[in-house]
């Protein structure tokens, strides 16, 4: 009897010891476990980047807010972002754009490869872009908004996604 009473208290205090450890857990879901380091899916443009010496960085695969029809750096009028990014495998990118339109303006993307010769350009008030990439190769992406105006007011809020297609 009394080795079955033993047997009995081992077990629920093991059991008791368990459902503590799990209900620690629940309350702090990092305890106990690995973590693991995730990089920066979306990154905003850092002025000045407006032209290619002054190329953001990024990669593919990341996400790029940005603005366009506004002053980046004090009397300074941003009509141009650029940035900067290395094809670390040959392969097809995808690029979107999602931003404002008005009547007389749009957004605009071109990639150029690192002789800052033009590879394409996405066609008027197209919002995406399809782009084949050399392994080892640096590129620029021109982020601009044809027929925008100085000063008007007007500005461009955008993001840019890429994905390997």
């Amino acid at each position: 009897m009394k080795k079955t009473l033993l047997a009995s208290l081992g077990l629920t205090l093991m059991l008791s010891t368990t459902a503590g450890i799990a209900a620690a857990e629940e309350t702090n879901p990092t305890a106990n476990k690995q973590l693991i380091a995730v990089p920066t899916l979306t990154g905003n443009e850092q002025e000045p980047n407006g032209t290619f010496e002054q190329a953001n960085p990024f990669f593919v695969g990341d996400s790029i807010i940005g603005t366009l029809g506004k002053e980046g750096v004090p009397g300074v009028w941003e009509a141009y972002d650029v940035y900067k990014f290395k094809a670390y495998e040959s392969q097809k990118v995808h690029f979107t754009i999602q931003g404002d339109r008005y009547p007389d303006s749009w957004l605009q993307m071109t990639v150029y490869n690192s002789n800052r010769h033009k590879l394409s350009r996405s066609r008027d008030d197209q919002y995406f872009l399809d782009v084949e990439f050399e392994k080892g190769k640096e590129y620029y992406l021109v982020v601009e908004a044809p027929g925008l105006e100085p000063y008007t007011g007007r500005a461009f809020f955008y993001k840019v996604s890429t994905e390997p297609n």
